[in-house]
């Protein structure tokens, strides 16, 4: 018969030998990964109070248009005017809302542009008319305060 002590006499030093008491290290909170994407919305809600943005943001509306919003007038159609004037209707509309533009000289050369393509619709005062069409003269346009709201909610998720 073959002599097994030694070889359960190892199998039971390895056993005994794993069951050691684990201290566990205290947790550490998951460290925040600065993704692009965080990066970009950050950056983006930095600087969405400025005229600049303003400015953007209006000439790409002149250019492709709006939609869900809630006015009663519906979507707003792309369009009415090329690159060059939808700029200068920028400038102008932020001059109706009491604010100082990036370019003076642009705004004022660009009533005629806002009148002609705008106007019918927003006034000519740029107050909108009785909520059918949207006020651009509100401290901040709608379409701006829901872009706000929207890259809050979404950096405060990425950064959880």
């Amino acid at each position: 018969m073959l002599n097994l002590l030694p070889f359960i006499s190892v199998l039971f030093f390895l056993s005994c030998s794993q069951i050691v008491e684990k201290k566990e290290e205290p947790k550490q909170e998951p460290k925040k990964i600065e993704t692009p994407l965080l990066q970009k919305l950050e950056k983006e809600y930095a600087v969405i109070d400025t005229i600049p943005y303003l400015e953007a943001y209006i000439e790409r509306i002149i250019m492709v248009g709006s939609s869900g919003l809630g006015f009663a007038s519906g979507k707003m159609q792309g369009g009415f005017a090329d690159v060059s004037d939808a700029q200068k209707i920028s400038h102008y509309v932020v001059t109706l809302a009491g604010k100082h533009c990036g370019d003076h000289e642009m705004a004022k050369k660009a009533e005629m542009y806002y009148t002609s393509n705008c106007g019918g619709c927003h006034g000519d005062d740029g107050k909108g008319l009785n909520g059918t069409f949207p006020n651009l003269t509100r401290p901040t346009l709608l379409g701006i305060e829901k872009r706000k709201e929207f890259l809050k909610f979404k950096i405060e998720k990425l950064k959880k």
